[in-house]
């Protein structure tokens, strides 16, 4: 085992906070069973992804793999520490995907939010390695 150190602790919190927040996002949406909720289908209704058929019934499926992935990638980098970057990585393609889907909703001060997670998941990136 290892010997608690500043960085350790440090790493440990990263891993708390990215578990906490792709764990309950996730959860959230797998307790619908995969039905998207009518607020998000109606996003997106007058936008090009909401006139294919299935669009965003198809991006909210995809949105709760990602989370779930990278809810179990967090919790299991506690075991295999080499998984860290990896799950931190994969929230950054996470966090691209919301950005442009609330762009396409014209939502900009939603999608200005996700350049905050996107830069504070780059320093996380930065402290793991």
């Amino acid at each position: 085992m290892q010997t608690l150190s500043p960085a350790l602790l440090q790493t440990y919190a990263i891993i708390f906070i990215y578990a906490v927040l792709m764990g309950t996002a996730a959860w959230d949406k797998l307790k619908t069973f995969g039905v998207a909720p009518d607020w998000f289908i109606g996003q997106f209704s007058k936008t090009w992804l909401g006139s294919i058929p299935g669009g965003s019934r198809i991006g909210y499926a995809v949105i709760t793999v990602l989370e779930t992935a990278l809810a179990v990638m967090f919790l299991l980098s506690l075991f295999v520490p080499a998984l860290l970057p990896w799950a931190l990585t994969g929230s950054l393609f996470l966090f691209g995907i919301l950005c442009f889907g609330l762009r396409l909703a014209s939502e900009f001060q939603g999608s200005a939010n996700m350049f905050v997670y996107f830069g504070t998941t780059l320093i996380a990136l930065f402290l793991v390695r």
